[in-house]
């Protein structure tokens, strides 16, 4: 089963404000603050959309490579890039491209992006960046629990995935973890961080509650 990635494509080219995708996240601010381009220099954000993450990476001094499959939202991050005179090597590609290098990056970013599709998919998402990553490199990725307010609403596809009514894009796939279900994902890796983020968004106008793993990882 393969996430429909026109949804998205449509979605960066469509009507829809997209300011919110333009800022960093909070907690990736702060994960930045938290390393060193000299300790870990080469970063790969995956799944980058409009590329929020890949321009805070860069403006820290890190080497960036960005990746998604929508080539509306690597065009959006080429010229966002040149303005801000950034050097990012941006990919029209998914994780599973062989166009990017085994053992060539010291910290991976997922951020809202490998849960879209069934569990097989996630798994194979998450051993992929373990080729991915050097030594010692951090996998940050996040992925929504079955505590989330999507969970259980449209049509079940597959266990504990679903085709999502209430997303951004209503009508894209999502696969919701569990603790336990995150330990044996993870097999391989060394835990660092793992944390259950909960409240509340506009979906809308609707109040709509979610629930998310952050989660930090490191390759041995």
């Amino acid at each position: 089963m393969k996430p429909d990635k026109r949804i998205w494509e449509d979605y960066w080219g469509g009507d829809e404000d997209h300011s919110w995708w333009k800022h960093p996240a909070g907690e990736v601010r702060d994960f930045i603050r938290s390393q060193s381009p000299d300790d870990r220099p080469e970063v790969l954000d995956l799944g980058c959309g409009l590329g929020r993450h890949a321009i805070a990476f860069a403006r820290a001094g890190f080497s960036v490579t960005a990746c998604d499959t929508s080539a509306r939202a690597i065009a959006h991050l080429d010229k966002w890039a040149r303005d801000l005179s950034l050097g990012i090597r941006t990919l029209v590609c998914d994780v599973l491209s062989d166009v990017l290098s085994e053992n060539a990056f010291d910290i991976v970013l997922a951020y809202n992006v490998i849960y879209h599709g069934d569990r097989h998919q996630l798994s194979a998402a998450i051993n992929r960046v373990q080729h991915l990553l050097r030594a010692n490199g951090l996998f940050y990725f996040t992925c929504p629990s079955r505590d989330d307010g999507k969970y259980g609403f449209g049509q079940e596809v597959a266990p504990h995935t679903f085709r999502c009514e209430k997303s951004v894009t209503p009508g894209d796939i999502h696969y919701f973890t569990d603790e336990a279900d995150l330990n044996d994902l993870l097999t391989g890796f060394v835990g660092v961080e793992r944390v259950k983020r909960e409240g509340y968004w506009d979906n809308k106008g609707e109040r709509q509650f979610y629930s998310t793993w952050h989660v930090i990882v490191r390759k041995p």
